[in-house]
């Protein structure tokens, strides 16, 4: 393979439809820079789902660990680095390093697993047979990839429908919408006083257009600062398991809440 390029590097700049209230970039939007930085790298591998949707098959990501030192806020850019780590059987390891513009100061990581689908009959393909051991590469990434999130068991918190701008181009739960379901179950107010430092999740099944999905929520220790929340549908599947993780110390900044 000539001309490869083991770690891609791709700058994006901060919108304003990008952030909260506090003008900090939200987890769903750094789930679309993961998403957008993880094509365009697999595109120089010859890997992207242009590439493979030409052979009926599809990327999917099963399970994604971010942690963040520090949120990028309006009109700041976004300097995000990704490599594949590691080709199994079934799964593919991809790692990504978010930092300032510069590169001088690295401001999170995320570790991912993602699976390569036959979009016929949803069954993994074995990737050893498509992916190349010359795409690997061993750029340290310091966080603790996803482990097994428990089931909890307590009654749902809150419920959604899924709606058109919840849906991909499969008709499923964009990867994107999990993730901001899952944090809308936090008030304003735990957002003015903590940020989200470490955030798991692990897709387990999809969800159609039109299916109710309930919100299980489990708070762990005094604090209250760390949860699990499991998305279930309407035959009591489990969908989707997350762990959330806010900081432990209080935010300097002041926010109103209207």
């Amino acid at each position: 393979m000539e001309n490869i390029k083991l770690i891609g590097d791709y700058s994006f700049k901060v919108q304003p439809s990008e952030v909260d209230f506090r003008q900090k970039m939200t987890l769903p939007n750094f789930m679309k820079y993961i998403i957008s930085t993880a094509d365009d790298h697999a595109a120089t591998l010859g890997l992207a789902l242009g590439n493979v949707a030409t052979k009926n098959k599809s990327w999917v990501i099963s399970r994604l660990a971010i942690e963040l030192k520090r949120y990028p806020i309006t009109d700041e850019k976004v300097r995000v680095r990704t490599w594949v780590k590691k080709v199994m059987r079934t799964f593919s390891l991809r790692e990504f390093a978010f930092m300032s513009e510069d590169g001088s100061e690295v401001w999170g990581y995320a570790s991912s697993i993602w699976a390569m689908i036959d979009k016929d009959d949803r069954h993994t393909v074995n990737l050893t047979n498509i992916i190349s051991s010359d795409i690997l590469c061993d750029e340290p990434c310091p966080i603790d990839r996803v482990g097994k999130i428990p089931n909890i068991d307590v009654e749902p918190s809150e419920s959604f429908v899924i709606k058109y701008s919840d849906v991909d181009l499969n008709q499923h739960l964009n990867s994107c919408k999990y993730i901001e379901h899952i944090i809308d179950v936090f008030s304003l107010y735990k957002f003015c006083k903590r940020d989200i430092k470490r955030f798991e999740i692990e897709y387990i099944a999809e969800s159609l257009f039109g299916t109710k999905i309930d919100i299980l929520k489990k708070g762990e220790g005094e604090e209250g600062n760390r949860y699990t929340i499991e998305l279930k549908n309407e035959k009591g599947d489990t969908i989707c398991k997350s762990k959330v993780i806010f900081s432990d110390q209080t935010l300097n900044e002041e926010y109103i809440i209207k």
